[in-house]
């Protein structure tokens, strides 16, 4: 199992509990009101999964798979983190000089299109749920901002490891220092991006129960 799967498998379920609950009779569809229906997010919803099918089963041009295997079988850094510059460049040496160049093509290609298609689902479900309750103002924008945030920490990962490949063999112990704390980052707040909403939803089904 790798890195990665320790925040991917609690997402997919999280995923089915979070339909589970739009699904329910107790949670009922959206009303004319509102701007983000069950129906559109489920549609947003569908797009996502594709690209996610698409970007992480098939070894497509510059997707993840074909970088693996263009570097000699070895992992790209978002599936498997290296906390240290040192670790960070030993990896590195170990790559192809055609890997090199996949990779740093997949960082502003394959590894843009996901987290975007990851984005617009996270966005609109956040919509979506900020619409069926009243929060405080402060906790509104933080369930509102937090799949910009990821979004932005996923984004300073692919640039980061663009800069590194650029560079090498010059090396940035600082930078390369700092990869693996911001992946880490990144995949809690995308576990947070899921869990928040979803969370406050059940909230809602509860008191609708409740009433």
């Amino acid at each position: 199992m790798t890195f990665q799967h320790i925040f991917y498998i609690p997402a997919i379920f999280l995923l089915g509990f979070i339909f589970g609950i739009l699904l329910s009779n107790n949670t009922g569809t959206a009303s004319a009101d509102d701007k983000v229906s069950v129906k559109k997010l489920g549609l947003v919803f569908v797009i996502f999964l594709i690209v996610f099918i698409i970007t992480h089963t098939f070894t497509i041009p510059a997707g993840s798979k074909q970088v693996s295997m263009l570097l000699g079988g070895l992992e790209i850094f978002d599936k498997k983190p290296l906390f240290g510059s040192d670790a960070v460049y030993d990896h590195i040496q170990s790559f192809t000089e055609i890997g090199i160049h996949a990779y740093k093509r997949f960082t502003y290609t394959i590894d843009v299109i996901f987290p975007l298609s990851m984005l617009t689902f996270l966005h609109t479900f956040a919509k979506f749920t900020l619409q069926r309750l009243k929060l405080p103002k402060y906790f509104f924008k933080t369930v509102r901002l937090l799949p910009w945030i990821w979004f932005g920490f996923d984004m300073l990962e692919n640039t980061t490891v663009y800069y590194i490949l650029s560079e090498f063999p010059k090396q940035y112990p600082f930078v390369a220092g700092s990869l693996g704390w911001i992946t880490v980052a990144k995949f809690v707040l995308l576990f947070l991006s899921l869990l928040v909403p979803a969370s406050l939803l059940l909230f809602v089904r509860k008191q609708k129960m409740a009433d």
